[in-house]
């Protein structure tokens, strides 16, 4: 779940994520940004990683690891919450 204190205007098609406890910006590029779109959605890792799956060609499971390293780092950036 996406922290509250947290907005990401869009910014020429870009997900610029602003934290306001630190003023930083947190700038995704286009894998994370379609992660992180899902994420704000409400969607579960298996649910984003299938998706990603399907439109990328590849297999869940590989995009699973990605999906998963990426809610890990938002969480110790403190950008996710466990809901």
């Amino acid at each position: 779940m996406v922290a509250p204190q947290l907005s990401w205007p869009p910014v020429d098609g870009e997900v610029a994520i602003y934290d306001s406890r630190d003023g930083k910006y947190h700038v995704l590029n286009e894998t994370a940004a379609q992660i992180w779109r899902r994420i704000a959605a409400g969607l579960g890792a298996a649910e984003i990683a299938s998706e990603l799956a399907e439109k990328h060609r590849t297999t869940a499971e590989l995009v699973r690891r990605d999906v998963d390293l990426f809610i890990a780092d938002g969480l110790e950036l403190g950008l996710l919450i466990n809901a």
